[in-house]
């Protein structure tokens, strides 16, 4: 398999799952997508010095995903006591612009109706929201409804970016009684802005099964350039 061994990971978004666990995503050095699994809040960092972060790149070790139903870009993330994980470097403006104008999709169609479960795309934001969940009042809920580049179909799609949510929650802590003012503010902000999100698809749920073959689909990652 091309995606097994050591790799040089560019970190697109983090996301966060339930309780310790997350979800980091990126691309290779061929700009081939990645979701190394499992990933915990502990993984982010060694020594207190920071080891993944978006538009980072850290080389690790990973393998063939063996999991039920796997993603195509499902790989196990190889943890190796003997070896030190560490940022190599942080892409430059210019590099994040080139990258994520290589990779970003036409639609979001491109992405799910061809076989992966990551994807790259620009937004026209028609509202931002972040509201406490409905069902677990002590954690926030973040959606966007949007439409891509092409038009014509609107989503509503939950956000677990782990940046925005902290960023919000930081707001609101700050700044009470003014989260309404913000959210629209940073609409506007995405769509004057070269801004993309990264998309993908949950695992399949039996249980509750979404549109996409039974994986709901979710901003994983908000960039604004």
């Amino acid at each position: 398999m091309q995606n097994q061994g050591k790799v040089r990971f560019t970190v697109l978004a983090i996301s966060k799952l339930y309780n310790t666990r997350i979800s980091i995503v990126g691309v290779d050095e061929n700009r081939r997508w990645i979701r190394p699994m499992p990933m915990y809040q502990s993984d982010l960092f060694n020594k207190d010095k920071k080891v993944f972060d978006v538009f980072g790149v850290t080389e690790i070790t990973i393998k063939d995903w063996w999991g039920s139903v796997p993603r195509p870009e499902d790989r196990f993330f190889v943890r190796n006591d003997q070896e030190e994980l560490t940022k190599l470097r942080d892409l430059d403006t210019n590099e994040k612009v080139k990258l994520l104008r290589s990779l970003v999709d036409n639609n979001v169609d491109a992405i799910f109706s061809h076989g992966r479960t990551l994807g790259l795309i620009r937004p026209v934001v028609k509202d931002v929201n972040f509201r406490r969940n409905p069902y677990y009042p002590a954690e926030y809920e973040a959606r966007f409804v949007f439409e891509d580049s092409i038009g014509g179909v609107i989503y509503n799609w939950m956000s677990n970016d782990l940046i925005w949510h902290q960023m919000l929650q930081d707001y609101i802590r700050e700044n009470p009684g003014m989260l309404s003012a913000k959210l629209k503010e940073l609409r506007d902000t995405l769509n004057t802005r070269e801004s993309y999100f990264v998309v993908g698809l949950t695992r399949l749920f039996m249980e509750n099964p979404g549109p996409y073959g039974g994986c709901w689909p979710q901003v994983l990652g908000v960039i604004i350039i």
